[in-house]
Formats: structure tokens, C-alpha cells, sequence
């Protein structure tokens, strides 16, 4: 006894179509949402490590080019320069206290150190460092080492983080 199946040619058409189309931009939408968790993780730890607000860390880093259906690609892009002391104080809950040969903003703690009004207008905490005419210099925190650490942590195993995206979106997909 032979079963017939009826309209089985567009059934089959519809699924190669939905495969050309559906299946690209499933590819992409996942691409853009690794990059994503990828800035958003990378950045909490960095906040964590450096003890800076995750505000200022997060201004840094930018997703600059989304992967589309043509070009399966994505850029992060990271300004992985210091980040001057003085920038916490933009955080109303970071205060200055000055003691006595110390100054503290936020939970960093800077020996000799002092705010000074510089001749640009800007204000910056500085630090005396030895007995030099021009031993001063400005307090800034180190953020090249921890944000490329995070980052190469983060997108570390790569391919795994898409192939788990890309299961949500097509199963996303063909749930419609």
C-alpha cells in the first residue's frame, strides 16, 4: 500500500527556501550576539579586576561592524589606552579624601598625590615620583593588559559560543 502525499513539491520548495534565507541571517544574528556577550562579559571582568566603574569601562569598547547576511563578520573595537584617575570622580559615589600624604578616589589609593588644575583647563590627580625638578606625572590606570586578556578570554573558544547561538536561532526560526 503506497501512501501520496499531496503538495510535497512546495513543501520542499519552502524548506530550500528557507534554508538560502534563513539560514544566513540566523548565521549573523548569532555572530552579532557572541560579539555582544563578548563586550559585555569582557568588560564586567575588567571592571572587576580594575575597580572602575563598568560605565566607563563599557564607553571603550564598541561594536563597530555587525555581521551580515554577506559578510559573516564582525569588529570589536577596543581603546585599550589608561584611563586617567580623575575619571572616576564622574561617578557621584567616588569621593575625594585627602590625607595626609595620600589621596583615595574610589578604592584606589595614590601615595604623594594631589589634584591639580592644569594649564589646559583640565583637572587631573597627579603624583610626586622622586626628587626630580619635573618628578610629576598623572595617575592613570592601567587598562591595556586586562581589557586584551578579557577579550582573548572571552572569544578564547569561539566557534563553540556561535554553533550554541546559531542552534538558538534556527531553532527560533523554525519554531514560526
Amino acid at each position: 500500500m503506497a501512501v501520496q502525499i499531496e503538495g510535497m513539491a512546495t513543501l520542499q520548495a519552502n524548506i530550500e527556501k528557507l534554508a538560502k534565507q534563513a539560514v544566513p541571517k540566523a548565521v549573523a544574528k548569532s555572530i552579532n550576539q557572541v560579539a555582544r556577550n563578548a563586550i559585555k562579559h569582557g568588560t564586567k571582568t575588567v571592571s572587576k579586576e580594575v575597580k572602575a566603574p563598568m560605565k566607563l569601562i563599557r564607553k571603550r569598547t564598541q561594536l563597530i561592524q555587525k555581521a551580515t547576511v554577506r559578510r559573516p563578520v564582525a569588529k570589536i573595537r577596543v581603546n585599550r589606552g589608561n584611563l586617567p584617575l580623575i575619571r572616576l570622580l564622574e561617578d557621584p559615589r567616588n569621593r575625594v579624601n585627602i590625607g595626609k600624604g595620600l589621596i583615595r578616589i574610589g578604592q584606589h589609593r595614590v601615595q604623594r598625590g594631589f589634584i591639580q588644575t592644569l594649564s589646559n583647563g583640565r583637572r587631573q590627580v597627579m603624583q610626586r615620583r622622586g626628587k626630580a625638578r619635573y618628578s610629576i606625572d598623572v595617575v592613570k590606570i592601567p587598562l591595556s593588559a586586562p581589557l586584551t586578556n578579557a577579550f582573548h578570554h572571552e572569544l578564547k573558544n569561539y566557534s563553540e559560543q556561535v554553533k550554541i547561538e546559531l542552534a538558538k536561532e534556527l531553532s527560533a526560526v523554525f519554531r514560526k
